[in-house]
């Protein structure tokens, strides 16, 4: 099955795909039927079905490459922001000076009303898949679909931290996040830089031995990955299998979410997956007002399974609420809430920093929404790495029942 297939025909069920067919001017037998045009707008959806004859769904657009260009961004296509080409790094500019560029830079964009993709929720992605559920069934050709989690869960949980410094690292930074997800039998999966492995080294070989994921997070953080060929992103991956070795390491996050198909191209067969992607999110290093993959389920990307960030991350929660606790709580909530309509995944990311999610109104929040999930009885709370092992054996045909990913440490209730 393409990647693209599985975006769609075998989304529901990769053993039982959707049968398309497409339009020719007439139909030839009962089924779902597309016109092979891609959708200009997604966000209408009302009135697409069209039923020429009993048994036979019409689709005027493909829905397949109209999903396949909206999770891989082609909308988004183009020029770069300018601070992306900016001479300096990141780390050289103290937090009270990036909270005040980050505010009103970011807290514009999210405020915007109709701009594509919709903030916090973009359900475009998952309309269309539920538009050609509806058709399938209508045509009598739906598959029985197949557990989108094991043991029976509606949605999946993970947790995930950044560590974009040394500081949070030598300060102790993680320690309250890290006791407090336990406290409620939780693990997360922690991102770390390259740079910073003086001051980490210890930090992780501790979240490791506690049963949490090491992540990585790139050489260093700034946007350079954006700036450097691919050729210099494939070195920098293979000079890092040894920690990658060590530590178990299956994912990647890109500083500051950029992402390039090269980015892609050299993760394959080193890492398993990556999470850099957000369904929906304003972009600091774009010249567009709002971009995203526009889907809170994983999917493959050039072999490489993408597990989007789609929970509102911490710093642009708090460009909208004025880091006020119950307002950042209320807007996370709420997408976790649709997510766990949907069934798709719940990926919370929050940066333990003294000026980010150490504010304690942003740490208390976070306080919230963990112990909210470890309530959650429809919740499957894991890790990355899992997440990555049973989409694979899913594709392969694996029935839920079935499955047994390796697992140090599971999440349990």
């Amino acid at each position: 099955m393409t990647e693209e297939m599985s975006l769609l025909r075998g989304f529901f069920n990769p053993a039982a795909r959707i049968p398309l067919k497409e339009w020719t001017g007439r139909p030839e037998g009962t089924g779902v039927y597309f016109k092979d045009f891609v959708l200009r707008d997604p966000a209408d959806l009302s009135g697409l079905i069209i039923e020429p004859e009993p048994g036979v769904a019409l689709l005027p657009f493909n829905p397949e490459r109209t999903i396949a260009g909206l999770v891989r961004e082609e909308y988004a296509q183009g020029g770069s922001g300018i601070l992306s080409r900016v001479p300096f790094r990141a780390r050289w500019i103290p937090g009270r000076i990036k909270e005040h560029l980050l505010r009103p830079l970011l807290g514009a964009r999210l405020a915007r009303t109709g701009v594509f993709p919709r903030w916090p929720i973009e359900p475009c992605v998952e309309d269309i898949r539920a538009l050609v559920a509806d058709a399938a069934k209508r045509a009598g050709t739906f598959p029985e679909p197949a557990p989108f989690w094991p043991e029976g869960k509606r949605y999946a949980a993970m947790l995930s931290h950044d560590m974009d410094s040394g500081k949070a690292c030598r300060k102790g930074y993680w320690k309250a996040f890290a006791e407090m997800e336990e406290a409620h039998g939780l693990r997360s999966s922690w991102h770390f830089c390259t740079e910073h492995f003086r001051d980490a080294t210890a930090v992780m070989e501790e979240l490791s031995r506690r049963g949490h994921e090491i992540a990585w997070h790139g050489h260093r953080h700034d946007p350079s990955v954006l700036r450097s060929s691919g050729n210099s992103f494939s070195e920098s991956i293979r000079a890092n299998r040894d920690f990658f070795k060590e530590y178990g390491v299956r994912g990647f996050r890109s500083p500051n979410f950029i992402r390039t198909p090269g980015l892609y191209r050299a993760l394959k067969g080193i890492l398993g997956y990556d999470s850099s992607a957000r369904d929906t999110a304003a972009e600091i290093f774009s010249s567009r007002t709002r971009e995203g993959c526009c889907t809170v389920f994983p999917f493959m990307r050039n072999g490489v399974l993408e597990i989007p960030v789609t929970v509102p991350d911490d710093i642009s929660v708090r460009c909208v609420t004025r880091d006020d606790e119950e307002s950042i709580f209320n807007v996370q909530l709420q997408k976790i809430e649709w997510i766990r309509s949907r069934g798709g995944v719940a990926v919370t990311l929050t940066h333990p920093e003294s000026w980010i999610s150490l504010r304690k109104p942003l740490f208390n929040a976070y306080r919230r929404l963990v112990e909210f999930v470890s309530r959650d009885r429809c919740a499957w709370n894991v890790l990355g790495r899992d997440i990555e092992a049973w989409w694979r054996k899913r594709a392969g045909g694996c029935s839920a029942d079935s499955f047994n990913g390796e697992k140090p440490h599971r999440n349990r209730k």
